[in-house]
């Protein structure tokens, strides 16, 4: 007799149900996303014991018919797709036809349906797979799933679990994405009798957020709304000072779909270079819509994995929204005297309650008039392919003898008397020079304060002629050719992956406009390097190869982009070497060139490290804490 045997079907259902409910959250998204594509838009979820003794939930949906019902809990039995060529297409969030099935097989389980037209409802019992009871019962249009007892026939299953508390909060995360990704849809978590959250069901993003998240969260975001390529960008991302110590706010959704994707993370993580500290990492709430056929969602049982037909495209629409937002939208926090010494912030942001606005792709000729300073201003425009989109120019100058013979011209333009620099001049022979504000003084020799209209400004010294200089060693780093290349007198031999080799001769034209010649190595995955960047060293310049031939494979960069952040990491450093430091005395015209420089470029908030430049402070604050208002 032989020893392979065909695997009973009870069996053959524990195993797939240990592939798509590990826990008590797994089912309750599977139990959301099934609700949410029955088109119901009201949706009540409740568990209790972190779901191990009861997860139940209520929609508002189409609801099933008495004989959909039995069928709607045995294994591939969907309403979703009908042939392979859906397969291509997917729009709903459930398609497989297996989660009810491995639901039933480990708990307790009743559902209870109406259709809006039916007179009443149906009600299914099971047990562990095997339905015991189908009866006529009276209730509510939609469907109500109760499961309870949840791997009571797999005790092995359930020794791994958790606490209770933290398969809640397990739950609570999961639930908060999915109310991110719908809402348009009233949803409400109950734990354990008490009320988690409910969000509004008003369609706005940022109502959502507010009561998922809390008001402090929802009001330190910056709206984007881009399209690129016929892949748009919409959503939230945090300011400077809404950031976390780990990747757990990072919301990505694809079509609707909460899904993670190195693609978008990278992206989003590139986009926040010179805001952020490099420790910390961003927030966001990222909408992408695409076409259904350039993304396989088929991918994983639990279908948080995507896959792109083409991960470039979708990288550089995200890197460029995000950066848009990031240029566009920052603002100075603003300094509460609370009695605790808390600081609160001042948003000038899209209103709670009305859309984000969108933000259009720039043109070259609309962004000559931008400020000269702005960091990456320049993204594809809607018309470009992703392999054509134009790529901020570069010229590498970031050796560090060249970086600081331009830092010393910088210097040398800074202005020996505050009243004789360009931004100082006359008003009354330009009224359009006017000041609206008026330099203080030097607090502490480390902040500069600065009145302005109805707020004073108080601005960290070493901060922002941190930032100034960093401006402008990356507006000098810019121009329209290639990077210079150095010849190597002896090749230098680089081994890569299958995968990077591939990739980097499909880039071939990319990596060498950054400075590179190569060509093919003598053994398999061998690369002949003959020319790198001239501003680099050997050894540096090999770690940038490797790292340019990993990214290329893994769809997450652009030649250009990669040693354009290599560049301005260098830059963070000499510009913070090279900004006067706080605590020390400092000529009063080039403290007083400073304040010039914040307040004739107020998008600039943030150091290369991410911290504030200045901090707001309104004269009605100041009135209510002297008791001149009540």
């Amino acid at each position: 007799m032989g020893n392979i045997r065909v695997l009973g079907f009870e069996i053959a259902n524990l195993i797939a149900a240990g592939e798509v409910v590990d826990r008590p959250a797994s089912v309750l998204k599977e139990l959301l996303e099934n609700a949410l594509d029955a088109g119901a838009d009201t949706i009540t979820a409740e568990i209790r014991n972190g779901g191990v003794s009861m997860i139940s939930v209520s929609d508002n949906g189409c609801g099933m018919t008495a004989e959909d019902l039995p069928v709607a809990i045995r294994r591939h039995a969907t309403s979703k797709i009908r042939s392979a060529d859906d397969l291509s297409a997917i729009m709903t969030l459930g398609f497989r036809g297996e989660a009810l099935a491995a639901i039933a097989s480990v708990s307790e389980l009743r559902i209870l349906t109406k259709t809006k037209d039916a007179e009443s409802g149906t009600m299914l019992v099971s047990q562990n797979g095997e339905v015991k009871e189908i009866s006529e019962v009276g209730c509510r249009n939609g469907t109500s799933v109760i499961v309870e007892n949840l791997f009571g026939n797999v005790p092995a299953r359930r020794k791994f679990l958790k606490r209770d508390a933290t398969e809640a909060a397990a739950v609570s995360a999961m639930v908060e994405k999915i109310a991110m990704s719908r809402p348009d849809v009233s949803i409400r978590l109950v734990i354990d009798g008490s009320e988690k959250f409910a969000t509004a069901g008003d369609g706005n993003l940022q109502n959502a957020l507010y009561a998922l998240l809390g008001r402090d969260f929802a009001l330190r975001l910056l709206p984007v709304c881009a399209e690129t390529g016929g892949i748009s960008v919409s959503g939230f991302v945090g300011r400077s000072d809404n950031a976390r110590g780990n990747r757990n706010a990072q919301n990505v959704f694809i079509n609707g779909r909460f899904v993670k994707s190195k693609t978008v993370t990278a992206a989003l993580e590139r986009a926040y270079a010179s805001y952020l500290a490099p420790e910390k990492f961003p927030v966001a709430a990222l909408f992408l819509e695409c076409n259904p056929t350039l993304v396989d969602v088929n991918v994983h049982p639990a279908k948080l994995e995507v896959r792109f037909s083409n991960e470039q495209a979708v990288f550089e629409a995200v890197y460029y929204a995000v950066r848009e937002a990031l240029a566009s939208g920052q603002d100075r926090p603003e300094l509460s005297l609370e009695k605790k010494r808390q600081t609160t912030y001042r948003v000038d942001t899209t209103p709670i309650g009305s859309e984000p606005p969108r933000y259009s792709i720039p043109s070259a000729t609309s962004l000559q008039k931008e400020r000269e300073f702005a960091p990456f201003r320049q993204p594809p425009t809607p018309t470009a392919s992703p392999r054509q989109a134009p790529q901020m120019p570069l010229r590498e100058t970031a050796l560090p003898s060249q970086s600081m013979r331009v830092l010393s011209e910088i210097e040398r333009s800074m202005p020996k008397n505050p009243l004789t620099s360009p931004i100082a001049k006359d008003p009354s022979a330009d009224p359009s020079l006017a000041r609206t504000w008026r330099y203080i003084g030097e607090v502490f020799h480390t902040y500069l304060l600065v009145e302005d209209g109805d707020r004073a400004l108080l601005i960290d010294q070493h901060a922002a002629h941190e930032r100034i200089l960093f401006e402008d060693l990356l507006l000098r780093m810019r121009s329209d050719g290639r990077i210079l290349s150095q010849s190597l007198l002896l090749p230098l031999t680089v081994r890569l992956s299958d995968l990077e080799y591939a990739a980097v001769f499909d880039f071939k034209e990319d990596v060498e406009a950054i400075g590179f010649a190569f060509s093919e190595g003598g053994e398999r995955g061998e690369i002949s390097l003959e020319a790198i960047p001239d501003s680099i060293e050997i050894a540096d310049a090999e770690k940038l190869f490797l790292r340019i031939s990993s990214e290329l494979g893994e769809g997450i960069s652009t030649p250009k982009m990669t040693a354009t952040l290599r560049r301005e990491r260098a830059l963070y450093q000499i510009a913070c070497k090279a900004a006067i430091k706080g605590g020390r005395s400092y000529d009063e015209a080039h403290l007083h060139w400073i304040c010039e420089r914040v307040m004739e470029l107020p998008d600039i908030t943030v150091c290369p490290h991410g911290r504030p430049i200045a901090i707001s402070l309104s004269k009605s604050e100041l009135d209510r804490r002297f008791d001149r208002i009540k």
